[in-house]
C-alpha cells in the first residue's frame, strides 16, 4: 500500500495530515483515506476505484477540518451521496 500526503493543516491547534491510500485492499486502483492528528489515526479503505475521486474527498475533509474521530461517519455520508 502506498500513502501520499495530500493536505497538512492545523485543526483545533494540532497539526493534522490527510493521506491518500492506494492499493488498500491489495488490488490496484482501490483507494482510501487516512487522517493523522497527534496520536490519533484513522483509516477508511476501499472507498473508490478512482484516485481522483478520493483526492477530491480528502481536499474536502481538510477544508472542513475533519478529525480522525469523525472520518468514518463523513466517509459513509460521502459514499451515500
Amino acid at each position: 500500500m502506498r500513502r501520499v500526503l495530500v493536505e497538512e493543516t492545523e485543526v483545533l491547534g494540532e497539526k493534522t495530515n490527510y493521506y491518500l491510500l492506494d492499493g488498500t485492499d491489495g488490488k490496484i486502483g482501490s483507494y482510501g483515506v487516512e487522517i493523522v492528528r497527534g496520536n490519533e489515526r484513522k483509516r477508511v479503505i476501499g472507498l473508490a476505484p478512482s484516485g481522483d475521486q478520493v483526492w477530491r474527498l480528502i481536499e474536502l475533509l481538510a477544508r472542513c477540518a475533519v478529525t480522525p474521530m469523525t472520518l468514518r461517519d463523513v466517509a459513509e455520508d460521502w459514499l451515500l451521496g
